[in-house]
């Protein structure tokens, strides 16, 4: 458990060098702890508000959902920013950006800590300091992600924030042209 600790704390602390640790050794398994950390953690302190209201038979159903939907989503997103990121000259492997992808979400561990620091707040401060805090959380694991394909792939930082945003890109272009479609006339 040692070594999985210190690739945990490295992961918050010094991403760079952690990601590139990660590109080479390839720890799935180690990779699928972290992730289901990040799952669990936050989709656990929720059920158990579920559970406490009206909502409490909808709780099992959300737990589930939530782990299964965001397996699925890390799985098909690895699989996407490979693609990308090998089309923008990386030269990193897919076992080694999905590793690096499942510890870059380690961050979402912070939620249920912010979400207590919340309860001690008012109703409107609570709110903003969880929303405040959520959105932060966001940009580092959208950071993390970035260190992660510029560690597997050895890409510079500019390109590595083009793969990442090439998905978003590419559905924006979707929407506007299926707005504008069939042409009027």
């Amino acid at each position: 458990m040692g070594p999985f600790l210190e690739l945990l704390y490295d992961v918050i602390f010094s991403p760079a060098a952690a990601m590139r640790q990660i590109a080479a050794r390839r720890p799935v398994g180690q990779a699928f702890v972290a992730f289901l950390l990040s799952i669990v953690i936050p989709a656990g302190a929720i059920y158990f508000v579920l559970q406490a209201t009206a909502t409490g038979k909808f709780a099992g159903a959300f737990f589930a959902a939530a782990v299964c939907v965001r397996l699925l989503m890390w799985f098909v997103g690895s699989a996407v920013l490979q693609l990308i990121a090998e089309l923008f000259g990386g030269q990193g492997t897919a076992v080694g950006l999905f590793a690096a992808i499942g510890f870059a979400h380690l961050p979402f561990i912070f939620a249920v800590p912010l979400a207590v620091a919340g309860l001690l707040l008012p109703a409107g401060a609570a709110a903003m300091l969880f929303a405040a805090g959520v959105l932060v959380l966001v940009f580092w694991v959208l950071a993390l992600t970035v260190i992660a394909i510029q560690g597997v792939h050895g890409l510079s930082a500019a390109k590595a924030v083009l793969v990442l945003l090439t998905p978003l890109l590419a559905a924006v272009v979707v929407f506007v042209g299926a707005a504008f479609w069939p042409p009027l006339g």
